[in-house]
């Protein structure tokens, strides 16, 4: 007979464990930033190693990011009594997803085990809405806005070190091209989608424009006679960042970086004929590349993309398949109650393509809401977004970045499910709209430091008070700023 339900090996793990999480929890309490950054850095580690690594054992395999995103949740649903969150539709609706996949967790678990339920819902769920939920109810005085901009630029190039490293090991291969490496067949792209969308992001924010300063007294403008952009240090590291992206040949990635541009193109501030003067440099800029690939001037890698863009033209191409899938998906019969709500997780997504069977995730996460939410989860999915869109819509130029940011998760989500990364950017892009509700972000990011949600200037009367949010949820007549960065 044992005397201890596991074995001594894992029950001390256990013990060790429980004052790791209390740790995080008092970090994920007190320091956003230091938390924001544990959360992309788990990402980083993962993508290093090929995979995630499990750090316990217990049954059932517990990661990094479960640990992290189980902090992320217990802090966010103790902050949400006091945000007042029911009077921002878009943090309504996230809240509306969570208990949907809450109950649908739960059916899952009483029908086919919690492992299997668990399985499903973890990672394009749980740790998705977690860490999303957890920056939107970020305290107002948090300095966000200078924390995510250096902790995504920090990620992006630890993703671009790790995508040299891995060309430098085994070159530069075709996208459909299969690696052997110590007898296991491996991708030939060095770093996946969710990395390469990190990369083509990081260039977005570097890009898209800030708010405009005031120069010193003592200051001489050098951006040309007519105060024209000027290309300096964000600009090469933004181009370099694009040229991995197109080296990586992640094509999804690819039709969501032009989306992203074309965002920027109509989004961003311009005087006169600008867009049409820029619009023409871009036509002639792609025009004389295809005029070098046609005279081979690209050599091998030139060889590699085109063969990485005919894949996409056939029949057997990944998103054919991946249209397959779905249609099989969505012919299943289904009743009204999973229409609606969904059903349960671990239930499967067992679809027949070409004649094999096919059990992975759908790969577009609209569908995967729907099959796992229902109609109302994808309308609540949708509701945030556009409501978050439309806050941030009213700050004009301050703002660009992130709706060009939103604009590339929206065209990720067709062909896969929510990253983890992506959840950084959806819940800093929330904390802003509350931030814009509540009458402008705290604080002014550092020189040199790319803001994508810079204030506008704008006066305040002195002898009329400030309207502003309290982290209690009501209005405060007062124009100091929040007190404490806690819970």
């Amino acid at each position: 007979m044992r005397l201890l339900p596991v074995d001594p090996q894992t029950l001390l793990m256990l013990l060790t464990a429980l004052p790791l999480v209390g740790l995080l929890l008092w970090v994920f309490a007190r320091h956003c930033g230091i938390a924001i950054g544990l959360l992309l850095g788990a990402q980083v580690w993962a993508v290093a190693m090929g995979g995630q690594t499990a750090v316990l054992e217990i049954g059932v395999s517990v990661y990094p990011t479960d640990v992290l995103g189980l902090c992320a949740i217990c802090v966010a649903m103790a902050r949400v009594p006091r945000r007042n969150l029911t009077a921002h539709a878009g943090s309504a609706a996230l809240l509306a997803m969570v208990v949907l996949t809450a109950w649908s967790t739960l059916r899952g678990a009483a029908a086919f085990g919690l492992q299997a339920a668990g399985n499903d819902s973890r990672v394009y769920f749980w740790h998705f809405l977690a860490i999303t939920l957890y920056l939107a109810t970020a305290p107002l005085s948090s300095p966000l806005s200078r924390v995510v901009p250096r902790v995504w630029l920090a990620t992006a190039a630890a993703y671009a070190l790790l995508t040299a490293a891995g060309w430098a090991d085994r070159g530069v291969h075709a996208a459909n091209a299969y690696l052997a490496v110590d007898g296991v067949t491996v991708d030939s792209r060095p770093v996946p989608a969710a990395a390469a969308l990190v990369l083509a992001q990081a260039a977005m924010l570097l890009l898209a424009p800030r708010a405009p300063a005031a120069p010193a007294p003592d200051v001489t403008d050098r951006g040309g006679p007519s105060g024209g952009p000027r290309v300096n240090g964000r600009h090469l590291a933004a181009l370099l960042f694009l040229l991995l992206v197109l080296l990586l040949q992640h094509r999804t990635v690819w039709v969501a970086t032009a989306m992203m541009g074309l965002a920027w193109w109509v989004l961003r501030p311009a005087r006169g004929g600008q867009r049409f003067v820029s619009a023409g440099a871009g036509a002639l800029v792609l025009s004389l590349t295809a005029l070098l690939y046609a005279v081979g001037a690209f050599g091998a890698i030139g060889g590699s993309l085109a063969d990485s863009f005919k894949e996409t033209q056939g029949t057997r191409s990944t998103f054919a398949w991946r249209v397959l899938g779905w249609q099989d998906l969505l012919d299943a019969p289904r009743t009204l109650v999973q229409w609606l709500v969904g059903a349960p997780f671990g239930s499967g997504y067992e679809r027949f393509i070409g004649g094999g069977l096919v059990t992975v995730s759908p790969h577009d996460y609209y569908l995967h809401i729907m099959l796992r939410l229902g109609l109302v989860g994808l309308l609540a999915l949708l509701v945030v977004y556009f409501q978050t869109w439309r806050r941030l819509a009213r700050a004009g130029a301050a703002t660009v970045a992130l709706r060009v940011v939103m604009v590339g998760q929206l065209v990720l989500f067709v062909s896969y499910s929510a990253f983890s990364e992506q959840a950084v950017l959806l819940g800093f892009c929330l904390w802003q709209a509350r931030v814009r509700t509540a009458g402008g972000p705290p604080g002014t990011p550092s020189p040199g430091v790319p803001d994508p949600a810079a204030p506008m200037p704008t006066p305040v009367p002195s002898a009329r008070p400030v309207v502003r949010e309290r982290e209690d949820g009501t209005l405060s007549k007062t124009g100091g700023r929040p007190k404490g960065h806690g819970v």
